[in-house]
């Protein structure tokens, strides 16, 4: 069987996957023949793929397979276009019958979006070829009948069905000719009482968009309640001719939630990636870890540089709404009159200079996920009574709207002030707080869990000797002792930028005492001098054990409990440590 026996029913398949997934596609027979194809290849029907191409170990294997940038991936190494592909990941899946290679049906990516639609959808593309292929081997049999098969048959039905989009499919009329499951649930309509009846008296707001290509937001009434949509229209063409009309409907969050994956969303951070494993960072990493999964609010408290957006991605990324949206923003950074709008969101022409289309706020972009509201302490207290509505009712209103848009999201909000005393002063709402303190959780700065320093800077300087392609560097003992006794009021994001500052400037592999800031070098010289003043060995040991001793007592406290804590994270027996205390008269 020979899939050049159906050429015409092959493209027209091709066409219309091309259609729908907005992907160019080739299909080849068993041969690596080009069958069928799409786009930039369509020119190229009838001729043999290049030399050792990815399609080949496609039908060797006969597995699907997918390459990501062929023209460095090991997969492409024998092709004989190594290095000259424009192609930027494809997915090839073989056309099997009963074990025999009849060919292989290729969805390619020539830009980044259709790349991102092909990693991202890989497992349901999968699902979507397998079925593909089996009715274009049972096709071979049924010649005459493929492309009422492609158009109509309950197969292809399936597969749409599957897809993640809602699709609408409408003769020239705007009669309906088939409404997916996807759409029925949206709309809360069945497709088989609605087959034949015009769209636009269905819903009577897609009239403005029948010969719209460009995705477009749109309201639409559903059970009583007004709810937003993307909205895009696609021809079908059967030669030069439109023969009906394909409608993309999907939900606006889910469209947004797409969006933020592909421009910058895919961060992810768990917590074995916060750095530290003293008591108190250990005891703060396992209260988030137990509350990752609840919808409650938490509000996240410590200095600046403590870390509290690490914290605050985490705990999304370790919820049930790590698919959805993360979305941050500082109160502190933007202007009082833009902040509402921001939040908010507005309608087309709400006030001087607003955009015409009008604009999505982040309440509603972090629709089903996470929104991180940092400095929560400088939001204005006009918009606070705003905030606390939206957190009791799940609802709000964009700027000069008329409608209420129902959203659903997890608050974290971060602060480096104290709010009760703002709200003692009025600057802060006592009811806000309340809504917003369910879950506290303090995150404690740097000179508390000086424990953790030498695993944070030996992490980060790893890290920028890598960033910056630079050897790998050490920290001289001088070093890390002035790290120990460094106060560090700007926490790990001090830390951090000494170490990167570090890294910039030695020259060689070893960073020495002096290499230091000038503010950390004045802050421990005394300390610095005295280790370097002529004194024996014994001297030196029992002055550096003194002083770790009277930092972890200044850290953890002196009460019994204070020192068994000190002896554990020590190493030593609390006897020991009372024997060392009373030694060097810390008692």
């Amino acid at each position: 069987m020979n899939l050049f026996n159906i050429q015409e029913s092959v493209q027209g398949v091709a066409e219309a996957i091309s259609a729908v997934l907005d992907v160019d596609v080739t299909i080849v027979d068993s041969h690596l023949n080009r069958v069928a194809a799409t786009g930039k290849y369509k020119d190229l029907i009838g001729e043999k793929l290049p030399k050792d191409c990815f399609f080949e170990l496609v039908s060797k294997q006969k597995e699907p397979e997918f390459v990501d940038k062929p023209n460095i991936s090991s997969k492409c190494i024998p092709c004989s276009l190594r290095g000259k592909c424009d192609e930027l990941a494809t997915i090839g899946y073989p056309i099997l019958h009963k074990g025999e290679l009849l060919g292989v049906i290729g969805l390619i990516a020539f830009n980044e979006t259709q790349r991102n639609k092909i990693y991202r959808d890989y497992d349901s593309l999968i699902v979507f070829l397998g079925k593909l292929g089996e009715l274009l081997a049972g096709t071979l049999q049924y010649i005459r009948t493929i492309n009422e098969l492609t158009i109509q048959s309950q197969e292809i039905k399936m597969i749409v069905n599957g897809l993640e989009n809602g699709i609408i499919c409408v003769d020239n009329e705007g009669n309906i000719k088939f409404i997916n499951l996807k759409v029925e649930g949206l709309l809360k309509m069945k497709g088989h009482d609605l087959i034949n009846k015009s769209i636009y008296h269905v819903i009577p707001e897609l009239k403005a968009y029948q010969n719209s290509q460009i995705p477009a937001e749109i309201k639409i009434s559903v059970g009583g309640k007004r709810k937003s949509f993307i909205i895009r229209t696609i021809p079908v063409m059967v030669g030069d001719q439109k023969v009906s009309h394909i409608m993309e409907l999907n939900k606006t969050s889910h469209m947004v939630a797409d969006a933020y994956r592909l421009i910058g969303g895919t961060r992810r951070v768990s917590f074995e990636q916060i750095i530290g494993d003293s008591p108190k960072i250990a005891e703060v990493k396992d209260i988030a870890r137990k509350v990752a999964s609840s919808k409650s609010a938490v509000l996240l408290t410590g200095e600046s540089g403590t870390g509290k957006e690490l914290f605050a991605r985490a705990i999304h990324d370790a919820s049930n709404r790590s698919h959805m949206p993360f979305v941050a923003i500082n109160c502190a950074s933007i202007p009082d009159n833009l902040l509402e709008s921001e939040l908010f969101g507005y309608e087309g022409g709400a006030f001087t200079g607003a955009s015409k289309q009008g604009q999505m706020g982040k309440l509603e972009l972090a629709n089903g996920g996470t929104l991180f509201l940092d400095e929560i302490g400088d939001l204005p207290l006009h918009l606070q009574p705003k905030l606390l509505r939206v957190l009791q009712d799940g609802v709000f209103m964009r700027l000069g709207g008329k409608e209420y848009i129902s959203v659903d999201f997890r608050l974290i909000a971060a602060t480096n002030k104290d709010l009760k005393e703002m709200i003692k002063s009025g600057e802060f709402r006592e009811d806000l707080y309340y809504r917003l303190n369910v879950i506290p959780i303090h995150i404690p700065p740097l000179r508390e869990r000086i424990e953790d320093i030498d695993k944070l800077s030996e992490y980060l300087l790893e890290k920028y000797c890598y960033m910056l392609g630079i050897s790998k560097k050490y920290f001289s003992d001088d070093v890390k002792r002035a790290f120990y006794r460094y106060r560090w009021p700007g926490n790990v994001r001090e830390l951090e930028n000494v170490v990167e500052y570090l890294v910039n400037i030695v020259k060689g592999d070893e960073i020495r005492f002096e290499y230091l800031p000038s503010n950390i070098r004045d802050s421990v010289k005394d300390y610095s001098t005295k280790v370097h003043s002529p004194c024996n060995l014994k001297d030196l040991l029992d002055k550096y054990e003194r002083d770790i001793l009277e930092s972890y007592l200044k850290t953890y406290g002196n009460s019994t409990e204070d020192k068994e804590k000190i002896a554990s994270v020590l190493g030593i027996n609390l006897s020991t440590l009372y024997r060392k205390l009373n030694k060097y008269n810390l008692q």
